[in-house]
């Protein structure tokens, strides 16, 4: 009788533990609840911003379509311009076989000219020639005179009788001398103007030759401007095809663009809901599942406190695994709430990556000293990050560093950053036991483990944490190893704008 009191009295107290147990998480739940109607809150304004931003893109692709609908005017007003320059064009052309036509009867008229210029000349010539011969003549009448003269003095003597008819003579030869004078300037001025016809000729032909070399000029100039018309030509055919290309393009692009906003709006729709579907699996991870798990370790923990002394060591074995799978179990569903919920509260602040760093190596201080780890830290930028999460990042991955040392070894691990452009690069290297190629992917993935739970402990989450935290910051996220090598983690931050 005593031990079934005793027992009822254990069991009371047991439910009033269990009752007071119940108020506390009912407390944590409704804290819990009005946090999720304050995010209900944040996210209907995010919704708002999003159905302005919304508004605005539409706006834009109105102002858009109102800017391809000018393009357009523009492209049809530059092909009337084209139409236009094409048949000035054809007007120059015309113009210049004209001209061409009149370059061809000027050279007609130039031939005919040098025909006229060559008579000219063969007429200038004969009339030398009978000037040469009446000078020839005149030579002879002279030479004849001389002789009649030499008979007139030997017949002076015979005749002086004929003195008389020799005056009377004599006169005729002193008027026939004055004629000779007369005709011999008058020669002399036919030579003069003969001279100058031949220098006005020259004059002309040099003229000629002249006019002749700028026709030729003319022509060349004209045929360079047909070659230069012709690559116009050529070139504005050109210009024509390329704006219909990138007209072709431009509507190739307004139709890909409006593809992708309505691809966008489909994810947004999507992302939403996923947003939806994952607060409600935190919530069912936080409350539906973490109930069954404390009912099963309380009752379990009973059991043992009642039922241990009857209990055989496989029995006690079997207690000990549900035990321990329940409190894996619990560790992997708050780690999967905490993975749910990164970046839903987290904030930009300033922060220097050394002193929290050092903050991480001081929570740390126990792990490093019981595996004597070697850890290096370089010099560390001041960044605007979310601070809790990007903590989280530095933790894991030394932890990991120390975890996964080789056996027999020192681990050594080295925290370094430098700057990349614009983002910095950081980097967390360890001598550990490395990991093969084809898991670089894997790892990154939840609940993916490469070691049993005997092997290491872990839940597998740590680096998925790190991917997530990382795309939250807009960096990367990578490592290079190989196995008994050790391994180097990079991610990457940007300057990010508070």
């Amino acid at each position: 009788m005593k031990d079934t009191i005793a027992n009822f009295n254990r069991k009371l107290a047991f439910q009033n533990e269990e009752k007071k147990k119940r108020a506390a998480e009912l407390l944590i739940a409704n804290k819990e609840l009005a946090f999720q109607n304050e995010e209900k809150g944040k996210r209907a304004a995010e919704l708002i911003i999003a159905g302005k931003e919304l508004v605005f893109q539409s706006g834009e692709k109105k102002k858009r379509a109102a800017e391809l609908i000018v393009a357009n005017k523009e492209l049809v007003f530059q092909n009337e311009e084209k139409k236009k320059r094409a048949a000035e064009l054809i007007i120059a052309n015309e113009e210049l076989v004209f001209q061409n036509e009149e370059k061809e009867k000027r050279a007609a008229e130039l031939g005919i000219a040098n025909i006229e210029l060559a008579f000219q000349n063969e007429e200038k010539e004969k009339r030398a020639l009978e000037k040469e011969k009446r000078a020839e003549e005149l030579i002879i009448a002279n030479k004849e005179l001389a002789f009649q003269n030499k008979e007139k003095e030997k017949r002076a003597a015979e005749l002086g009788i004929a003195n008389i008819e020799l005056a009377f003579q004599n006169e005729e030869k002193g008027k026939r001398a004055d004629e000779l004078i007369i005709a011999n300037k008058e020669l002399a001025f036919q030579n003069e103007e003969k001279e100058k016809r031949a220098s006005e000729k020259e004059r002309r032909a040099e003229e000629l030759i002249i006019a002749n070399k700028e026709l030729a000029f003319q022509n060349k100039e004209k045929e360079k401007r047909a070659a230069e018309l012709g690559i116009a030509n050529i070139e504005l055919a050109f210009q024509n095809k390329e704006k219909e290309k990138r007209a072709a393009e431009l509507g190739i692009a307004n139709t890909e663009l409006a593809f992708q906003n309505e691809e966008k709006e489909k994810l947004a729709a999507e992302l939403i809901i996923a947003n939806k579907v994952l607060k409600q699996f935190a919530y069912v991870a936080s409350h539906d599942l973490q109930e069954p798990l404390r009912t099963v370790s309380n009752y379990m923990q009973v059991f043992k406190e009642d039922y241990s002394e009857r209990l055989d060591e496989t029995a006690r074995q079997y207690l000990h695994s549900v035990n321990s799978a329940t409190k894996r179990m619990s560790m992997v569903i708050e780690s999967l709430l905490d993975f749910s919920r990164l970046g839903h509260t987290a904030k930009l602040v300033y922060v220097d990556c050394a002193k929290l760093i050092d903050d991480v190596i001081v929570d740390l201080d126990s792990a490093i000293k019981n595996s004597n780890t070697s850890i290096e830290v370089t010099e560390m930028p001041k960044l605007n990050v979310y601070e809790t999460e990007i903590r989280q990042v530095f933790q894991n991955l030394i932890t990991n560093a120390i975890k996964f040392h080789r056996p027999g070894t020192q681990p050594k691990v080295k925290v370094s950053a430098e700057r990349v452009k614009e983002e910095w690069r950081f980097s967390v290297k360890d001598t550990g036991i490395g990991i093969a190629p084809v898991h670089f992917e894997r790892v990154f993935d939840i609940f993916q483990r490469l070691h049993t739970s005997a092997e290491y402990e872990g839940n597998g989450i740590g680096l998925a944490n790190c991917k997530k935290i990382i795309q939250l910051h807009k960096g990367e996220i990578w490592l290079e190893s190989s196995l008994g090598q050790g391994t180097t983690v990079y991610f990457t931050i940007p300057n990010l704008a508070v």
